[in-house]
């Protein structure tokens, strides 16, 4: 993940990353066998596609409903209220959607990669340029993917660290369940992990998949410095209170009228070269119950291990056996994101020539990973991206006249 820019600069590069990902839409189109043309559901509250709404709403923050088969019906089916980053460098400026971004970038996409595989991805590029002469100059985005027929989301909240200054990241949580706050229960359960609002209407759960948290904040609405229910107005001092708190509850709350607020602290993050983004990823759901987001987000960590979030052992290159694949096959590369090398995984049913290449957004090759006759079997090889710009990439597996294609995203 892991040079101080001017400003045109960094509108220059929110710019770029809305080309890139919508790039990777036309690419996808291309190179992805078998796609199917959809009409894009930029708010996909009604799309029966979804079994799971999300939303990033105009300041910035990720907001969920559970109406009829998962869709928006109305205001009154919303669960998650609010659920953002925020950026931390002392008692005096604490980064947050409501009171400093002036600049927005909105990026939707929503691609095939075969019938039974809709994805749908939201990006939101953020500044501080709202707040009056603010310390330093921040770039703050929030990635939202949801699957088809899948209960769960998974987010990537993140800050570009454009100075030298070094900061904490905090994620914050409140729940609305069916647009009512008051009586739900706010919990952190320390074996799982896992930070669960709920009542017994529904529940909400949030687990972070690729940081150990240092820290869990569980808060009244009366012990918080916001004095309005319906937005966060607390006075940096306050935030920076609880961004810089490490530690775990050691039991539940239960909100008084106006709800709850819910902290998980990840500390300093900041250990990033000038230019380079600091990111977490989380898995977040709602539901009837507790057991029901546990299953949802049992599912979601399934899935980020599938996409590479969730760093797992890589697997080794094997010699031909008696158990060959059946299929060509290209596995998602390990870790995706990554910086600035990754391992590829790939099955051969039969000896052959083998061409692997990876594609920019505009459909230019940029590297030919292999290009040469191998055996049977199933195989790993390393790609090193060192002399790549960050952005979104396709790598693409040619054998015997077939060809499957994946994305990767580099991160420098």
């Amino acid at each position: 993940m892991k040079s101080a820019y001017i400003i045109n600069y960094n509108r220059g590069i929110l710019l770029m990353k809305r080309l890139l990902l919508t790039g990777t839409l036309i690419l996808a189109g291309l190179l992805l066998l078998e796609a199917e043309e959809a009409e894009a559901q930029f708010f996909p509250h009604n799309d029966t596609t979804f079994s799971f709404v999300s939303t990033t709403n105009a300041f910035g923050r990720i907001q969920t409903y559970d109406g009829a088969d998962g869709r928006y019906d109305s205001v009154e089916d919303k669960m998650i209220d609010r659920f953002y980053q925020l950026v931390g460098l002392n008692d005096s400026y604490v980064w947050n959607p409501n009171d400093d971004p002036d600049d927005f970038a909105l990026v939707d996409t929503v691609y095939y990669t075969g019938a039974d595989s809709l994805e749908y991805v939201r990006e939101l590029l953020m500044d501080n340029s709202f707040r009056s002469n603010p310390p330093v100059d921040l770039e703050v985005h929030t990635l939202v993917r949801m699957f088809k027929e899948q209960r769960y989301g998974l987010a990537r909240l993140g800050v570009i660290r454009l100075e030298d200054e070094e900061f904490k990241f905090t994620a914050l949580l409140r729940g609305k369940i069916f647009e009512q706050f008051g009586g739900e229960t706010l919990e952190w359960d320390a074996n799982t992990e896992r930070l669960y609002i709920f009542n017994n209407d529904g529940s909400i759960g949030l687990q972070s998949l690729t940081h150990d948290p240092v820290g869990v904040v569980l808060l009244d609405f009366d012990e918080y410095d916001s004095t309005d229910p319906l937005r966060d107005n607390a006075r940096d001092f306050a935030r920076w209170d609880i961004v810089e708190q490490e530690g775990f509850p050691a039991s539940s709350i239960t909100a008084g009228p106006d709800g709850g607020w819910a902290f998980m602290n990840f500390g300093n993050i900041s250990q990033i070269a000038t230019g380079d983004t600091a990111y977490v990823w989380l898995a977040f759901t709602h539901g009837s119950d507790l057991d029901d987001v546990d299953d949802m987000l049992d599912l979601a960590v399934e899935k980020a291990e599938e996409l590479g979030i969730i760093e797992t052992e890589p697997p080794v290159s094997t010699e031909p056996g008696l158990d060959l694949p059946n299929k060509l096959s290209l596995e998602q590369n390990y870790p995706n994101p990554f910086n600035p090398s990754t391992m590829i995984r790939f099955d051969l049913p039969a000896s052959g020539e083998v061409t692997l290449d990876v594609f920019d957004v505009n459909g230019r090759r940029v590297a030919t990973v292999l290009n040469q006759h191998m055996s049977a079997g199933t195989h790993s090889i390393q790609f090193d991206a060192s002399s790549l710009a960050s952005g979104t990439y396709m790598y693409r597996l040619q054998s015997a006249g077939e060809v499957v294609t994946r994305m990767m995203t580099l991160i420098k």
